[in-house]
């Protein structure tokens, strides 16, 4: 992970996961908004582009994500008021993390598609990082796994004992969050680094091998 981006997650992570409710459910309509909001974020920054606003870009960028986050949140409440009654303003994160993780403030000079790509990998790998926070706030915090459902929370109830619950309540509070998004942001950057490793590796391995050949070629001619 590069330094600017390792700062992106950490931003994005503070924003959107320590608020929230230490649901499994909550986390997944988050997740869901997140990634819809990235879609069309990107694609209006490109639509932005075409139109050549860029000198507008970072107004209509955030005038387009408020209006996404106010739809999202007229829908929810449409469906299940429920959860809009709980969520409330934390509703309005996935559009300021879906803004940093996109770097939507940077003008827009690739393709679409390769655009796409980068933002939703980006979008996708934290909402699996995120994910797992959710699940293991959820499990070790309440003792549940809960999922959204119609009316309520389809809650699956996971037989703990009174003494664990007890330490359990550490993972649901927002210092339990604050350590577990250390923690995890932690693994995350010490895999990457490893990933990047092994790519040089491969990388001076394969020069090696050309080097050689070169200069075979060279002494032909």
């Amino acid at each position: 992970m590069k330094q600017n981006n390792l700062y992106v997650f950490v931003a994005a992570s503070l924003a959107l996961l320590v608020p929230i409710p230490g649901r499994l459910a909550f986390g997944i309509i988050m997740l869901v908004f997140l990634n819809v909001t990235m879609l069309l974020g990107t694609l209006f920054r490109k639509l932005i582009c075409v139109l050549k606003l860029g000198n507008l870009q970072s107004v209509l960028v955030a005038m387009m994500l408020v209006c996404t986050a106010t739809m999202a949140k007229l829908v929810l409440s449409l469906f299940c008021p429920i959860y809009a009654l709980v969520l409330g303003f934390a509703l309005y994160l996935p559009a300021l993390s879906s803004f940093l993780i996109g770097y939507f403030f940077d003008p827009s000079r690739e393709k679409l598609s390769v655009e796409l790509a980068e933002n939703m990998s980006q979008s996708l790998r934290f909402s699996l990082a995120a994910f797992l926070l959710f699940l293991l706030r959820d499990i070790f915090g309440y003792g549940t796994i809960t999922l959204p459902a119609k009316d309520s929370l389809f809650t699956i109830q996971i037989p703990f004992g009174t003494s664990f619950m007890q330490a359990g309540d550490f993972v649901a509070s927002i210092p339990g969050t604050l350590v577990l998004v250390g923690l995890l942001i932690v693994f995350q950057n010490h895999i990457t680094r490893k990933f990047r490793i092994a790519e040089n590796v491969m990388e001076n391995a394969q020069k090696t091998e050309e080097q050689p050949a070169k200069k075979a070629e060279e002494e032909k001619k």
